[in-house]
This record gives structure tokens, sequence and C-alpha cells, in this order.
């Protein structure tokens, strides 16, 4: 066997919720990384695009280029940090939070499915596992 049972099963779980399109996009318009960035610059304010690169596990300007993209698509403005003029910093505009309120849906509704094929119990268990997951990739 050279992929295992739960290597197989985090894909096939990976697959269903992450980029499908033909281009890997996850929601709308946006590659992961931006909806990953629009979601990281929602809930920072006045976020310095530093913070987006933190974020993402990229360089400043690796950040930047994603910012630019962002903005380029009318998800994000920038603006200059309100306590330091050197620093830019992003906001999320109207449409942005739109675009975050649909994955929102479309990614609650696929999980509701999901668990609903599940045994109750086993569906609360995976919600809880899923939760401490991601808390523990993020520190």
């Amino acid at each position: 066997m050279i992929i295992s049972e739960l290597s197989r099963a985090m894909i096939e779980i990976a697959w269903h919720f992450g980029p499908k399109g033909l281009h890997g996009e996850c929601c709308d318009n946006l590659t992961m990384p931006e909806f990953i960035a629009l979601d990281k610059v929602s809930t920072t304010e006045d976020c310095p695009v530093q913070d987006v690169g933190f974020a993402l596990g990229f360089s400043k300007s690796g950040a930047t280029r994603i910012v630019n993209r962002l903005e380029k698509k009318g998800y994000i403005n920038k603006v200059k940090s309100p306590d330091d003029a050197r620093i830019c910093c992003v906001v999320i505009t109207e449409k942005g939070l739109n675009v975050l309120r649909s994955a929102n849906s479309r990614y609650l509704q696929q999980m509701n499915e999901l668990l609903s094929k599940m045994p109750p119990q086993a569906a609360k268990e995976a919600v809880q596992v899923l939760t401490s997951m991601a808390q523990s990739l993020r520190g």
C-alpha cells in the first residue's frame, strides 16, 4: 500500500472541501491563498500586509502579490496604518465580506450534508476533532 487509509481519507476530505476548479479556485474567483488572506484581513483590524504573510507562511513579497490581486478584484483596500504611516495595511470591502459570507454558507452546507450521513455521536465528535485539528495547526 503506497498511501495509507488515513492519508487517503485526508486527501479525499481536502479535495471535497478544497479548490476543485480547473484553476484551483475555491470561492468565486479566489485561489485558496487569496481566500485565506481575505479571511485574515476580515479578522484583523488595520491588518498589516506582513500579517497576511504570516497567516499564509509567505514572505512579505509573496503576501504583497496576494494583497495586490485581492485589491485588483475589489475585495480589499490598501490604507496607511493609523499608528505608523510607513506601514501599509489592508481593510476588507463590502464585496470581500460578501465573498466570505457566500463561502461560509457553502462550506456549512457541505459540512451539514456530510454530517447528516453520519451517526449523531460520530458527527458531534467529527466537529470537535476538526476544530481541534485546526486549532493545533494555528499554533
